[in-house]
């Protein structure tokens, strides 16, 4: 009977703890589920009352650092303006604005063009030529083997199917477009599908629709590139954006975000430092969709002038502000000059107006035609942020626990990082650099290890307490050494996945990389941690070293080494200072001069009793 109570007294304390465990289980996970229903139901009244953009690109415009350069609003109409005029002024008269403040931009014209939008079938988009979707295609081929027997005598290898009035070509690249020669109209879908092409039509006439003030279509001249997609919903989407060749731009009859336009860039204000982004975009268009009509032997003098003074600019000054270093600006000289002088075709086009794409890229990284326009690849154009006292005091403190290590990596990243672009001659030499020093550290290393092994394999080390001065000192300059090893090989390992990268590639790296607190002093404390571990390392086996060394010699002897320790130490520090541009010398002569002028003056001042 004694066992059944204490069974049942256990079994009822049991199912009283089980009880209050639930209890404060599920508490918690009320107040859980009651933030989540809450949180849920605030999104859905927002995703009520949010206005819908027919731009399609809300999600990048939130997300932009971009200032707010152009002040749009619902009711500005759009408009469209003639061909003649210089590329800025037709620019700026391409975009909705309000009543221009400058005599640069013209009058403001009547509106043209009317935000019909509701009564179309289609949705139109803005987009740019960075944006067409050719290089991402998802794959739709199968692998499975199918053969086919080839008709005899056939010596017509072209698609059967119909495509209209559209003609397909090839790009030099392997890509298939489509090209309406009689409108002058590129696009990337498939047009030998019937229902496709018919709804590109209708998109088309749509478009055209809204323009009213007499433009036209002409091939050579203006341009239109359309592409047609398809939203979560089934609904149809018109991405489209208009090129005028005379001018080298872009226009558009809607307005569009400047996000994907800008590419980072902060503090664009000026419409001449927009063109050149505009520019940037134009040229991408010419080498995705490649016209015999374009001048291309204007086109490659332009390039030759522009190439040879980049050539001149690298080889008088290591600050030049060229996207390609002096072997590649070789390279593209040797290869300009081997162009014949008939230089018409696609593959031609494409080579010519991709070196064009990246110098007009770096005409707007580099604010050209402003006031402030950067003049040399060190040069910051940006106010510097102050930074709280902490962080200061902290940074200071990491760097001198480091020896010195963060602030010589700071200051190479700042010649590589300026303003939060990277110029690619430098991206590469610095990454090289990177990897010579952390091979040499990895060696270094390595030798330490085994000098900390055999230090402690010493019979008159190895008789001490384990809690000893020598011993606990050796081992953790083994854990140092050890853990600069390791990290000097773990950023040897990403230096070689990343640092080899593109320079869009590496901003993107950069940018994730210092988005902490500390900025880019994290990632220059990073590159400094293997150089300063071993570092450490070797003042641990100093210290160990010493001890042992000082701690059990005659004093002959401890006089001696004593005296050349110290000898070594003089000449050591001295180094380091002379390296650090610390002189102590100068520095001694100099406050013995203040001295001796404050002792002068007070010995003039000073009033002495009269006798």
């Amino acid at each position: 009977m004694s066992r059944k109570l204490e069974v049942r007294k256990l079994t009822n304390r049991l199912r009283v703890f089980l009880k209050a465990l639930a209890r404060c289980v599920a508490f918690p996970l009320q107040l859980i589920h009651r933030l989540f229903r809450t949180l849920l139901q605030l999104y859905s009244r927002r995703r009520q009352f949010l206005p819908i953009h027919r731009d399609g690109c809300l999600e990048r415009v939130a997300g932009s650092l971009q200032p707010p350069i152009l002040p749009l609003s619902n009711r500005t109409q759009l408009q469209v303006p003639p061909l003649s005029g210089s590329a800025a002024n037709s620019f700026v008269s391409l975009l909705p604005v309000h009543a221009p403040t400058s005599t640069n931009h013209g009058q403001q014209l009547p509106p043209t063009v009317a935000p019909v939008l509701s009564q179309c079938q289609s949705e139109f988009r803005p987009t740019t030529p960075s944006l067409v979707k050719r290089y991402n295609k998802s794959a739709t081929i199968k692998r499975e083997v199918k053969l086919v027997n080839i008709p005899a005598v056939t010596r017509d290898y072209s698609d059967t199917e119909d495509s209209g009035n559209w003609c397909a070509r090839v790009h030099p690249e392997g890509a298939l477009y489509f090209h309406n020669t009689v409108r002058g109209i590129y696009t990337d879908s498939y047009m030998r599908d019937e229902r496709r092409r018919s709804s590109m039509t209708s998109c088309i006439d749509e478009l055209l629709a809204l323009i009213t003030c007499g433009l036209q279509l002409r091939s050579g001249d203006i341009e239109l590139v359309v592409e047609l997609t398809r939203t979560q919903n089934n609904h149809r989407v018109c991405r489209y954006y208009f090129v005028d060749h005379p001018n080298r731009l872009l226009f558009w009859l809607h307005d569009i975000p400047t996000a994907r336009i800008f590419d980072g860039v902060l503090g664009v204000e000026k419409w001449s430092h927009i063109k050149y982004a505009i520019q940037h975009q134009y040229w991408q268009h010419c080498e995705l969709y490649p016209s015999d009509k374009l001048p291309c032997a204007q086109l490659l003098k332009e390039l030759k002038e522009v190439v040879v003074h980049a050539s001149a600019e690298v080889i008088t000054t290591d600050l030049s502000l060229s996207p390609f270093d002096s072997d590649e600006l070789s390279k593209i000289l040797d290869l300009i000059d081997r162009f014949e002088d008939n230089v018409q075709g696609a593959h031609y086009t494409c080579v010519i107006v991709r070196f064009m794409r990246y110098f007009s890229r770096a005409q707007f990284f580099n604010f050209c035609g402003l006031p402030e326009a950067r003049l040399n690849a060190d040069q910051p154009l940006f106010v510097k942020e102050k930074q709280s006292k902490l962080i200061v005091a902290l940074s200071w403190a990491i760097n001198v626990a480091l020896f010195d290590a963060p602030r010589s990596h700071m200051e190479e990243l700042r010649r590589v990082w300026v303003d939060r672009s990277i110029n690619s001659p430098r991206w590469k030499n610095f990454n090289s650099k990177l990897s010579s020093e952390w091979s040499g550290i990895t060696m270094y290393s390595t030798v330490m290890v085994a000098v900390d092994v055999s230090f402690l394999a010493v019979p008159s080390v190895t008789i001490q307490n384990v809690g000893s001065v020598t011993v606990i000192s050796t081992y953790i300059s083994l854990f140092c050494i050890v853990g600069s090893l390791v990290v000097s090989l773990f950023l040897t390992r990403q230096n070689r996945m990343y640092g080899q990268e593109s320079a869009d590639a590496a901003v993107i790296f950069l940018t994730r990389v210092t988005g902490s607190v500390f900025g880019t002093k994290s990632l220059a404390t990073v590159h400094g941690l293997p150089y300063a571990m071993l570092l450490w390392g070797m003042v641990y086996f100093i210290i160990a070293f010493s001890y042992q060394v000082f701690t059990s010699t005659p004093i002959i002897t401890l006089a001696t080494t004593g005296s050349a320790c110290g000898i070594v130490a003089l000449f050591t520090l001295w180094l380091v200072s002379a390296a650090r541009d610390f002189h102590i010398l100068p520095w001694l002569q100099a406050r013995l001069r203040v001295f001796d002028d404050k002792c002068r003056i007070l010995s003039q001042t000073r009033c002495w009793p009269r006798l």
